[in-house]
This record gives structure tokens, C-alpha cells and sequence, in this order.
């Protein structure tokens, strides 16, 4: 449970126009923390608040893409990643990057900073390539919310036309 103080001064109308200027009027947990308030605070008080459960919840279908065993140099079909936001307020994306060996080919996310309604998602068409045989393990990774950021893994295998042959063949 996270925990954050804000110091105010006056009296408690100062402390609602507050909360509803900077988190909206659903904060109403928080206005219920100082009902023992004095209404003529002549000092400034620091009032804690606790984690409300209004926030951004990133939510990706599916949650982990294996592209399976290609010829290396050949380009995988592109794999659709849903990036959704089951949360209560919007989600503000920074950034969408992929490690080494694939790429995003397309999506119908707006260029960064991205923002998805609360219950909105968007699409991410992920690709994979190597330059190399070897076995692929990477990520799609979602920045988001001032520095913060989670990931989905991705996989391929990358043989060369011998070794794709020698495995069809008995």
C-alpha cells in the first residue's frame, strides 16, 4: 500500500478544492480522513494518504508471444499484442520499445506520449528477425507513469536452412 502526506493550510474547503483540482471528486476517502479536521487550521498539517485504488492497470493479451523456429534473415508474420488499461484513470504511455532480433511493424497507438482511456487499449504488431541462428528471448517494454515499466517476453529460434532441413527430414 503506497503512503503519501500533502501539507495544507487552512481550513478543510482548502484541502477538498485540492484533492478535486488534482485527482477529481472521487477521491471522497480522502476528504473522510479529515472529518476530525479544525476548520480554522491556523498552521499547515499534513494529512497521509493511502493507496485509493485509482489508478492506470497495463493489461497485455496475450501476455507472452513465441514466434517458433524460422530460417534466420526471414521475417516472422507480425504477432498481435493488445495493450490495455483495466485501471480507472487513463494510462499514459512514454514509450513502447523491443530488445535486439525484433521490431514493431506497426500499432494503432498515437505517437508517445500515448494516452489510453480508462477500460481503452491499443495494438502493437510485433515482429521477429535475426540476422543469426541462435535462440531469441526479448521484450516488448511499456514506459509508463514517470519512470516506470513492465514488460512481455517475446521468443523466436533462428536456424540456418541446414539445420531447418535436418529437422524435417529423418
Amino acid at each position: 500500500m503506497e503512503t503519501s502526506t500533502i501539507k495544507f493550510q487552512g481550513r478543510k474547503k482548502t484541502i477538498w478544492d485540492y484533492l478535486s483540482r488534482h485527482f477529481g471528486k472521487s477521491f471522497w476517502i480522502l476528504t473522510m480522513l479529515c472529518v476530525s479536521c479544525n476548520a480554522n487550521m491556523a498552521t499547515s498539517s499534513a494529512l497521509p494518504l493511502t493507496d485509493t485504488g485509482l489508478e492506470a492497470k497495463i493489461v497485455f493479451s496475450p501476455d507472452e508471444i513465441d514466434f517458433g523456429v524460422l530460417p534466420y534473415g526471414t521475417p516472422s508474420g507480425a504477432q498481435t499484442v493488445t495493450i490495455g488499461n483495466a485501471g480507472t484513470v487513463p494510462l499514459l504511455i512514454e514509450n513502447l520499445s523491443v530488445s535486439n532480433g525484433f521490431s514493431i511493424a506497426s500499432n494503432s497507438c498515437p505517437q508517445p506520449p500515448i494516452t489510453v482511456a480508462s477500460q481503452g487499449s491499443c495494438l502493437v504488431d510485433v515482429v521477429f528477425m535475426s540476422s543469426f541462428p541462435e535462440n531469441w528471448v526479448g521484450y516488448l517494454q511499456v514506459n509508463y507513469g514517470s519512470g516506470r515499466a513492465i514488460t512481455i517476453q517475446l521468443k523466436g529460434s533462428a536456424r540456418s536452412g541446414m539445420e531447418m532441413l535436418a529437422s524435417i527430414i529423418p
